[in-house]
């Protein structure tokens, strides 16, 4: 507790110190709402809160779906949400350096797909209350609180007769594996993003979940979480046309021993100038740790041949607010 409330005021601290270089002026300006935020959504990172439809065909799976082949397994992949800047104060007439208060939220689901056995295999929800600086146009940082709540779903749970439904009592779920029921994250977040060229964007973050409420206790024994993400956009052409675009996130838990799981995303993309709003259609390779985090609970650290792992390929449409 003293140690997470001592990072909490660094932190602070640090975004205090970062505010100085930005003196205001006359030509300091407040803008509610912007369209476009100061910190870019990666596009390759699958949790990150935006509308999903995707269809993921397995090729290794570590989730029992009750099926006789344990390859070429299909799923459907939900995703609900979006990314909003609340209100930005830029610091300059040409708005290159300023800062905002962003706030994002979503709401991810796992459905067994065209099959009558299981349906809801999982889902979780994410949101995140951040500060983004943006000290150059390529250069962002963001420095908040995110939180994710992971839950197995309960028609996987009634299918292997783990609890019946409605669930009475926490008692039901101490009986059969019931895998993480209580995964929670209320960590703090810091990232980097770098606009390499035109084209060509890095960005990273970090996250580490704290240990102030008693829900939290859980899984606070392996805290910190880290990603990096690697794109490409093809050169701006003008507004409606198709642009080619990839991708590759990499993400990593201490609670999985650090096992990197790695994202691919190639397709094509449609972008509203001056805007976040981007749609995109595509294809996504993923190998790493299952996709809903309560199929990933762990009591101590493991190596890495024994995270529970999947591989898949999948054709999906994306589309960021």
């Amino acid at each position: 507790m003293v140690c997470t409330n001592r990072l909490f005021r660094q932190i602070i601290i640090l975004v205090v110190a970062l505010s100085c270089f930005f003196p205001l002026n006359a030509e300091a300006m407040w803008t509610m709402a912007p369209d476009e935020t100061l910190y870019p959504p990666m596009i390759a990172d699958p949790d990150y809160p935006r509308f999903v439809l995707k269809f993921p065909f397995y090729i290794e799976q570590s989730i029992d779906t009750l099926q006789e082949s344990t390859i070429l397994s299909a799923r459907e992949i939900m995703k609900f949400g979006g990314v909003q800047s609340l209100f930005r104060l830029s610091f300059d007439a040409r708005q290159e350096t300023a800062a905002e208060v962003s706030a994002g939220a979503g709401l991810t689901t796992m459905f067994d797909t065209f099959e009558d056995a299981l349906e809801n295999i999982g889902w979780e929800g994410t949101g995140f209350l951040t500060v983004d600086l943006r000290v150059k146009d390529f250069l962002s940082f963001r420095f908040g609180f995110h939180h994710l709540s992971s839950h197995v779903g309960d028609e996987y749970l009634a299918r292997y007769e783990v609890l019946d439904m409605p669930v009475d009592d926490q008692a039901d779920l101490l009986v059969g594996r019931t895998y993480g029921m209580d995964y929670v994250r209320d960590s703090l977040y810091g990232g980097l993003s770098f606009q390499i060229s035109p084209s060509f964007r890095f960005a990273t973050e970090v996250r580490y979940s704290m240990n102030m409420l008693r829900y939290m206790l859980r899984y606070n024994d392996f805290p910190w979480q880290t990603s990096i993400s690697i794109e490409y956009r093809e050169s701006e052409k003008g507004e409606g046309n198709w642009k080619w675009y990839s991708g590759v996130h990499v993400s990593m838990y201490q609670e999985s021993s650090w096992f990197p799981s790695t994202t691919i995303q190639l397709g094509r993309a449609l972008s509203q100038k001056d805007s976040n709003r981007e749609f995109r259609v595509g294809l996504e390779y993923y190998y790493g740790r299952v996709q809903i985090a309560s199929f990933n609970h762990t009591q101590t650290l493991i190596s890495w041949q024994e995270v529970e792992r999947e591989s898949h390929l999948a054709v999906g449409a994306w589309y960021d607010l």
